[in-house]
């Protein structure tokens, strides 16, 4: 039998989870812009709970520019702990005498919040003037599901600003040893004491398992380990979760664009004369049978050979013609 000669043309959507280095404090606290006075003390957050409408004189966006991240407080001769690091930006106004800044957690809705003053002479004095605001002391865990608000003092219902934000669970770093078939897995950016789970898995609608997963202890200095692979498909995913009940997985699909492996699964049956494939991966592609050309190599389409399809593809009655390929 004349081998059938195969040409690729696919385009595969899969997305991976990117985690960024956890930066480290000594302490928390707030900081504003440079020239403004600004103090903070711990809030219940319920009598500012309560909105009205803003006097005309107010922009809406006066609050403006929230971002979220997280940091390690890390002091010494104690544990590292996680904290919620939150910037906002304000334009001072003479009706404003402050924000509010909260954090729920809607794992176990359980809030903290803080009031930030600014001096009020020195306010009507900057009227218009942006101040930045930065405040990390609110502790949270890993993983965990965070909603932050943060709201002008009095509380003007036009004037606020929310973020749903994740807490990092682990950085997944690797290197892959082509001989042996391994992947060495690393992880960082997740508190000492706590053990991590890692293992390969197929990304289709869930993470499918690819064999047993490893744990990486928590006490252990060395925080790294090895995955045997038998495949470097583009579904091919190293995951990586806290050892803690209903914690946030952390994905690392390295090898997304790599859609060679994919054309492994072509078979043809001589005897019923029937040329499939099979992906082993979620893509969805459209599939021609073609006539090789020559001089230039250009494959032409057979007509009425073109399939779309996300799972299997299959021809009947293909006969085995050296220039007949697949595209």
């Amino acid at each position: 039998m004349t081998s059938i000669h195969v040409q690729t043309l696919l385009i595969v959507f899969f997305w991976n989870s990117n985690c960024q280095l956890i930066p480290r404090i000594e302490e928390c606290g707030l900081s504003c812009s440079q020239g403004i006075h600004c103090k903070n003390k711990p809030s219940s957050g319920i009598f500012n709970s309560f909105c009205h409408d803003a006097p005309a004189s107010l922009s809406s966006m006066a609050l403006k520019s929230m971002k979220i991240s997280t940091v390690m407080k890390c002091a010494q001769g104690t544990p590292c702990s996680l904290h919620l690091s939150i910037k906002g930006t304000l334009s001072l106004d003479e009706n404003i005498r402050g924000l509010e800044i909260c954090s729920l957690s809607l794992d176990t809705q359980q809030s903290q919040c803080t009031n930030v003053r600014f001096a009020r002479k020195k306010s009507k004095m900057l009227n218009g003037k942006k101040v930045h605001v930065q405040f990390n002391c609110f502790e949270v865990n890993v993983a965990q599901h965070i909603y932050v608000t943060m709201q002008t003092v009095p509380n003007y219902c036009e004037v606020k600003l929310s973020q749903e934000y994740y807490v990092e669970g682990g950085k997944l770093d690797y290197n892959v040893d082509w001989a042996r078939k391994v992947i060495s897995v690393n992880v960082s950016s997740f508190l000492r004491d706590q053990d991590y789970y890692v293992r390969l898995c197929h990304k289709w609608f869930s993470c499918e398992d690819v064999g047993a997963f490893a744990v990486i202890k928590g006490k252990e200095s060395l925080k790294s380990v090895s995955l045997k692979y038998s495949q470097l498909l583009p579904c091919l995913c190293i995951e990586g979760w806290l050892a803690i009940p209903d914690a946030r997985r952390t994905q690392l699909c390295p090898f997304e664009n790599d859609t060679k492996a994919l054309w492994d699964n072509i078979v043809y049956n001589p005897i019923t004369q029937t040329l499939a494939w099979e992906p082993a991966c979620p893509v969805f592609v459209t599939v021609n049978l073609c006539r090789l050309m020559k001089p230039n190599h250009h494959c032409e389409d057979i007509q009425n050979t073109s399939k779309s399809s996300p799972e299997k593809v299959k021809y009947s009655r293909v006969d085995t013609h050296p220039r007949l390929c697949m595209k």
